[in-house]
């Protein structure tokens, strides 16, 4: 099945094995896609009874939108929706796109001015999934690095569950102070292996791995909270899109924090291209096979018309024209039956632009007492963490001598393996029976030791041991690691 898509003001013609470029006349023979950046879609994450029919539910998805997602009621928005159907739920979970037509026209109005329309607008999160038309027994997290966007995806065995925007290429260039091309190519070579970096490039490394630190921060926290929400057990698969390159390193930093151990690191591959080409080959199996996904978001403004033999008025006037010829009185009875139908039209014409103005002051007055509602929240939640600070109060007496020895157990677990690994401390500080801090001085050579430190406490128990902030001074680093229960 062949697709044509939009990118960088060309066509490109897909079918199935490789690319060329199509003039717009070539391309209306065919479904016609473009991308969208992450940056121009608001999204919103919601719940809805499951008992409204598609219809309500559609004009429920755009009240909410208009009312939470921060939707400007003067503009004109395309809005679309994936629902999940959540075991022991009477609410679908429903997440919804809204992209403007100011934003779209910016993007591709002026293409869509020499074809006519424009068949699918959609973000590149939700295109990975063409990748499992087939079906898939394995969770992957899809991580996309591009000079304007980025961001990860998780896909649960073939079905798209969520993904959080990060920051992109040019973003992290301006952030560390190197041109983009000289990044690209760092990250591709050299990636976040301090052996691979000279020691007038150290600071280089330093800055991206922290960057990526909080980049794999993000993405563990993302996933960590969709485990509620539809049941995922992990990740099996780290799938990198990044121009065809491969960031060594990167699997390690997910492996500190727990999360895809034993899984795969590969890049993203499709359709038998090379890693590079198989990004656009994803996108434009996303328009060809459209129709037959389970899962698709569509914020075109700019649908295909219909051939005029297609529509009923073509048919009616052949009808009429036949009539013409045999029944002088048919056609003044069907002349009147016309001006009667353009008559109702006007008046129902009316009638919406009415609708339309009552619709926009009622979205108005819904965000004027949404914002009164939030004020009693708050106030509301105020009181109720009053009375129960008094309740926790008279509840702890007991609990004193359990909390000492909860915390004791904690410093413990800490001061054995920081034995058993040689660590070197400047501070080790407790909060309560839940968090301790340590900061660890390390040489160069020891910065392993430190992984295998947070590798062992997680292996205790502990729900979170994370590197908090990371300083170098001269030949010695200062990591501040945190550790929960």
């Amino acid at each position: 099945m062949d697709g044509v898509l939009l990118y960088k003001e060309k066509l490109y013609l897909f079918d199935g094995k490789s690319f060329s470029t199509v003039s717009p006349k070539e391309a209306k023979k065919y479904k016609i896609g473009a991308l969208i950046p992450v940056e121009d879609i608001r999204t919103l994450t919601f719940k809805l009874p499951k008992s409204l029919d598609e219809e309500r539910l559609a004009i429920q998805v755009e009240l909410k939108m208009y009312n939470e997602a921060g939707l400007d009621p003067e503009k004109e928005y395309a809005i679309d929706f994936i629902s999940y159907d959540l075991p022991n739920e009477e609410n679908y979970l429903i997440e919804a796109f809204a992209l403007s037509k100011e934003d779209a026209d910016a993007m591709v109005g002026e293409m869509v001015s020499k074809i006519g329309f424009l068949d699918i607008l959609f973000p590149r999160f939700i295109a990975y999934k063409s990748l499992y038309i087939e079906g898939s027994s394995s969770n992957d997290l899809i991580i996309y690095i591009g000079d304007d966007e980025a961001f990860g995806v998780v896909y649960q065995k073939g079905r798209y569950i969520g993904y959080r925007a990060l920051d992109s290429l040019a973003k992290i260039s301006k952030k560390i102070g190197i041109e983009l091309a000289r990044l690209k190519e760092i990250l591709a070579t050299k990636g976040l292996v301090q052996t691979n970096y000279p020691p007038n490039e150290i600071h280089i490394f330093d800055a991206l791995q922290e960057h990526f630190y909080k980049v794999v921060e993000k993405l563990v926290y993302a996933i960590n909270h969709k485990r509620s929400y539809y049941g995922l057990e992990g990740i099996d698969r780290i799938i990198l899109d990044f121009e065809g390159h491969k960031i060594e390193g990167l699997k390690e930093l997910f492996v500190a924090q727990g999360v895809a151990e034993e899984g795969s690191y590969e890049l993203l591959e499709c359709c038998g291209l090379d890693a590079k080409q198989s990004s656009l080959a994803v996108a434009a199996r996303y328009v060809a096979f459209y129709d037959q996904l389970d899962q698709r978001i569509n914020l075109t403004f700019y649908e295909r018309r219909l051939p005029f033999y297609r529509y009923e008025i073509f048919r009616y006037l052949v009808a009429s024209f036949v009539a013409m010829i045999g029944v002088g009185a048919v056609i003044w009875y069907l002349s009147l039956q016309e001006s009667e139908l353009e008559s109702q039209l006007r008046l129902k014409q009316q009638r919406l632009s009415k609708l339309k103005s009552i619709n926009k002051k009622l979205l108005a007055k819904i965000k004027a007492l949404q914002s009164q509602k939030q004020e009693l929240n708050q106030k509301l939640a105020a009181l109720q963490q009053e009375i129960e600070i008094y309740e926790e109060t008279l509840d702890s007496f007991p609990l004193i001598e359990e909390a000492k020895l909860e915390r004791q157990k904690m410093i413990n677990d800490v001061v054995e393996d920081l034995y058993i690994w040689r660590l070197s401390t400047k501070l080790l500080e407790q909060n309560g029976t839940k968090r301790v801090t340590v900061d660890l001085v390390s040489t160069s050579d020891q910065r392993d030791k430190i992984a295998k430190f947070m590798k062992d406490l997680l292996k205790k128990g502990y729900k979170r041991v994370q590197t908090k902030q990371i300083e170098r001074q001269k030949n010695l680093y200062e990591s501040r690691v945190g550790i929960e229960k």
